[in-house]
């Protein structure tokens, strides 16, 4: 065990100079002793915030690192005088060797844990006390293999299903999706590929890939083999590997290693030149991806003809962290060298920009995702980690806030979910993801989140109405956008004013609503009719603001009526014209919002009786709709 040169630590902190022991506090967690105090109740008592920063502007790298992180995460208002920071590591069994894999730091009065993540190389002086390594891409050896197959046989059980997750059950031998490729029997040394069509309703399990098409070659470029009605007989005969791109064989290999013989892809498995056959299938995905034992995302690659288990040349093979601190030991002749990470890592896939692939990440019981230096799992019980576990090498952030698995699980017992408030953080949680990701095709905007709409229907019994829920309506209309992520036209043939579907890009909520002003008399695809207040802004004395930045805004001190405008300065100025500026109250915020006091819809009539909602408006000062009667009005449908 590695030991730095420091006599007795609590004496030198009051006795001796800062310039003296600058990194002996710092360098005390990196040794066995120091090992003992972290895996204790008391923990590593570090230094206080005004301490740090002496030893810091005395040289100590390290302090300097754990002074800007610690402001970060706590506060410099929380980080009071004479408070240190305490380190604690996580126990180790008595029948293993102590090891630092983690540290963990917390400060008096803040909940908040500032967590780091320690590397060494191999050979270094510290890598007997540290077990992190530099991680080296690897997502298709055998040991990989066996440590994933270890992972879905204690999910699956599949020799005693009642001995698997309880809340992972409801993918099991389902019925086959009407066309899935035939990998072959695992068994056979030589294994023939084919399509199979589903006739007889046979139940199996198959695994189902998500991955990113790309954005087509150009046209000299051979063209990527796909299901087409003149090639579904051929291909239900033989399919030959090599004329498929490469995630496509990537997947393929995957799927006979773990030991299935089904694979579910939609370039091969729904007929692409054949409108009807695509929107029944596309109907299905919600139930293709929820029913699959296992979905395969190539998170690396950018278009299928990448593949997804070779090297990556747009990134370093090897991952270590950049923050390096040299650490004296006791001999005084060596010089340990410690990696720190400040946070969990977070795998940067493009996968995460498609979004098709959000459906297909949420719906999904298990997934094993290729990630850029290692496989990743996760399923129902298990959150996202590495196959061969996390203490050796990255501890991985969740890419997206989780919505709860059991909320698509009709069977399971529910832990969140079940009240509306839940419900309906749920469904904002889902559009706020959904609508930073990308589609290569806009008109998608609606179709590519459909898959979640369908099951949610179902589990809550409501019907979704151009992307609001009826029962949570008025409060759903409370949707914006922010000024740098508004765009520059409306697409009202997509789907009405009133919805965000019309829009391109990030979408945003105000509220939750305490009370609703507005009242839903008739709501319909077609027909959106309501009992509400409306006011003329020129009726309005008060002062307005027209929101460009929330920031400054803020700055200004509170404004009477706040507007947030759907679209771009000067596109939202042609969308006015010379109509009259209307404001639609929708209800008020609980009397603690720090939004205000009451939201409603910036609108103007286009016809008699008709008004389009071109954005969203904040009230502070709510006694402007003292005396406005209610009368009713109808939204402008969809063009």
């Amino acid at each position: 065990m590695p030991e730095t040169t420091l006599p007795n630590r609590k004496r030198q902190r009051t006795d001796e100079p800062v310039s003296e022991r600058r990194c002996v506090v710092c360098a005390g967690l990196f040794t066995s002793k120091g090992l003992q105090e972290l895996q204790s109740e008391d923990g590593y008592e570090h230094r206080t915030r005004e301490k740090a920063e002496e030893s810091a502007k005395e040289g100590c790298t390290l302090c300097a690192f754990l002074v800007r992180l610690g402001k970060n995460k706590f506060g410099v208002d929380k980080w009071l005088a004479g408070h240190h920071l305490v380190f604690r590591s996580q126990r180790q069994s008595d029948n293993q060797t102590p090891l630092l894999t983690i540290l963990r730091g917390t400060i008096k009065r803040s909940n908040e844990i500032l967590t780091i993540y320690p590397f060494a190389k191999s050979g270094d002086p510290l890598a007997t006390l540290i077990p992190r390594r530099p991680v080296k891409r690897d997502v298709k050896s055998e040991a990989v293999f066996a440590a994933a197959r270890k992972l879905i046989n204690a999910c699956l059980s599949p020799d005693n299903p009642r001995e698997g997750h309880k809340l992972c059950r409801y993918s099991r031998d389902t019925v086959l999706p009407t066309r899935v490729l035939d990998v072959g029997d695992p068994k056979d040394r030589d294994p023939q590929l084919k399509l199979q069509v589903n006739e007889v309703e046979t139940h199996g399990s198959y695994l189902a890939l998500s991955y990113c098409w790309g954005a087509p070659g150009p046209r000299t470029a051979p063209k990527p083999l796909l299901l087409r009605r003149d090639s579904l007989h051929r291909l239900t005969s033989k399919i030959r590997p090599n004329k498929l791109q490469q995630s496509i064989q990537d997947a393929i290999w995957v799927t006979r290693e773990l030991g299935f013989r089904y694979l579910w892809i939609d370039a091969l498995c729904i007929i692409q030149d054949d409108k009807e056959d695509k929107a029944h299938e596309i109907s299905k995905m919600a139930t293709i991806y929820k029913n699959a034992s296992i979905t395969l995302a190539a998170g690396t690659a950018t278009k299928a003809s990448e593949g997804f288990l070779g090297n990556i040349p747009s990134r370093p093979n090897v991952y270590l962290p950049e923050n390096k601190f040299a650490i004296p030991l006791r001999n005084g002749a060596e010089i340990g060298t410690v990696y720190l990470s400040a946070e969990a890592y977070e795998a940067d896939h493009p996968l995460d920009e498609r979004g098709w692939t959000l459906q297909e990440y949420m719906l999904s019981s298990r997934m094993l995702i290729f990630s850029d230096y290692q496989l990743l799992w996760q399923c129902k019980k298990v959150p996202l980690r590495s196959v061969t576990g996390n203490n050796r090498g990255l501890e991985y952030r969740q890419h997206l806030e989780s919505v709860p698995w059991t909320v698509f699980d009709e069977e399971a017992e529910p832990y969140f979910g079940t009240d509306d408030s839940e419900k309906l953080y749920i469904w904002k949680t889902i559009i706020l993801q959904y609508t930073e990701r990308n589609l290569t095709n806009a008109d998608d905007r609606l179709p590519a989140v459909s898959g979640i709409t369908m099951e949610l229907e179902k589990l809550w019994r409501d019907s979704n109405i151009w992307g609001l829920w009826k029962r949570w309506f008025i409060s759903l209309l409370a949707w914006y956008k922010v000024d740098m992520d508004r765009v520059g036209k409306r697409n009202l043939k997509r789907a009405p004013s009133w919805s965000w579907v019309s829009l391109d890009g990030r979408i945003h909520y105000k509220g939750p609503l305490e009370d609703e002003d507005a009242k839903v008399k008739t709501l319909s695809m077609k027909q959106v009719v309501l009992s509400c207040r409306i006011l003329d802004i020129d009726e309005v004395e008060a002062d307005v603001i027209e929101n460009d930045d929330i920031e400054v805004l803020f700055d200004n001190g509170p404004q009477s009526v706040i507007e947030w405008p759907d679209l771009d300065h000067s596109a939202w100025r042609e969308e006015l014209g010379q109509k009259d500026l209307l404001y639609l109250l929708l209800g008020t915020l609980a009397d603690d919002s720090s939004e205000g006091r009451g939201l409603g819809l910036l609108v103007i009539e286009v016809a008699k009786g008709r008004y389009r909602r071109i954005g969203l408006a904040v009230f502070n000062d709510m006694s402007i709709w003292e005396g406005v009667e209610r009368r009713t009005i109808e939204f402008e449908p969809k063009q």
